[in-house]
């Protein structure tokens, strides 16, 4: 028997909408802090999943003279710090069942990897970043000594505060990083970095008038993609895996290192592996899934970060209002 429907407005779509089968990319933060974390690694199959850094505490010698025929009192000149951490599996999956995997477009197992791979990804960064910022030692945006007492809004970073960053490692005598020209590395938020480079308060030290001048330092005013600049030996870079805290007020907490600040550590690799894609599907025998029904895909995760020296880290808390 034949039938009949009627179009009308509410309902035109069903006839015009057409899918486009190539997904749009999705959104990534700029993943920089494994570039920043030294690796290290436990041997395979030699029963430890525990590792133990030792960091020495070098020593200026004595400048005393010894008195004659004496070999005088000996001293405590060996100190060295343990950091232990242990190695942990992470990771996700989702399922998809056999009905959608078998109708769903082409496209969409490749958009599916790529979340995922992300998702992986994402989550070593933010476990070192997660170690980074457990350091003792922080710099209150604005204040020109460490450790201050009150964070207030409108204490956002500016140019007048990368002085008091390379400084603090100086003094330490830390060391940057070869990727950066031997500058220490500060990863600080795009929301920040905006505090940052509009601050005309106090003309001499405002980004731009530091800048401005130098031909290398014009073009970072234009070209800066997520390296946002450098000055006094400090390296600038954006990530929105920075995240926000209350520090008295809400505040983005930025996090500045020198080498061997923070470490990271893989079980048979120098440093952990990129995080594994694991896609399965029932097999012939399979018994949890009789009906050959579900599919899984997630991502997997062998590592762990720690902050191995709190003089190579230093927290940079800048207001976020």
């Amino acid at each position: 028997m034949a039938s009949s429907i009627t179009v009308g407005a509410a309902d035109v779509s069903l006839w015009t909408t057409y899918i486009i089968k190539k997904l749009v990319p999705g959104l990534k933060a700029e993943l920089i802090f494994g570039d920043y974390a030294e690796p290290a690694q436990i041997p395979s199959r030699f029963g430890a999943f525990v590792a133990r850094w030792l960091v020495p505490t070098m020593r200026v010698g004595s400048t005393s003279a010894l008195t004659d025929g004496s070999s005088g009192a000996p001293t405590d000149a060996i100190t060295i710090s343990r950091v232990e951490a242990t190695i942990a599996d992470y990771g996700e999956h989702f399922s998809i069942t056999d009905l959608a995997r078998d109708s769903e477009i082409s496209t969409a197992l490749d958009s599916y990897k790529d979340i995922i791979m992300y998702a992986g990804a994402s989550a070593l960064d933010t476990l070192i970043y997660n170690a980074a910022v457990t350091a003792s030692n922080f710099l209150h945006a604005g204040d020109t000594t460490i450790t201050g007492v009150t964070l207030a809004a409108g204490d956002n970073l500016k140019a007048k505060d990368f002085p008091i960053i390379g400084a603090y490692f100086r003094a330490r005598n830390a060391k940057g990083w070869d990727k950066l020209s031997k500058d220490f590395m500060l990863a600080i938020h795009p929301d920040t970095e905006r505090f940052l480079v509009t601050d005309v308060t106090t003309a001499a030290l405002s980004w731009s008038e530091v800048n401005k001048h130098v031909p290398a330092g014009f073009e970072q005013l234009i070209n800066n993609h997520r390296f946002v600049g450098r000055l006094n030996g400090v390296s600038c870079l954006r990530t929105t895996i920075v995240g926000t805290i209350t520090e008295d007020v809400l505040a983005h907490r930025c996090i500045a290192l020198a080498r061997y600040g923070v470490g990271w550590l893989g079980l048979g690799e120098n440093g952990p592996r990129a995080p594994e894609i694991k896609i399965k599907s029932p097999g012939p025998q399979s018994t949890n899934d009789p009906l050959d029904t579900l599919h899984t895909m997630g991502w997997k995760l062998r590592a762990v970060a720690r902050l191995l020296d709190s003089s190579r880290a230093l927290v940079v808390y800048s207001a976020a209002t």
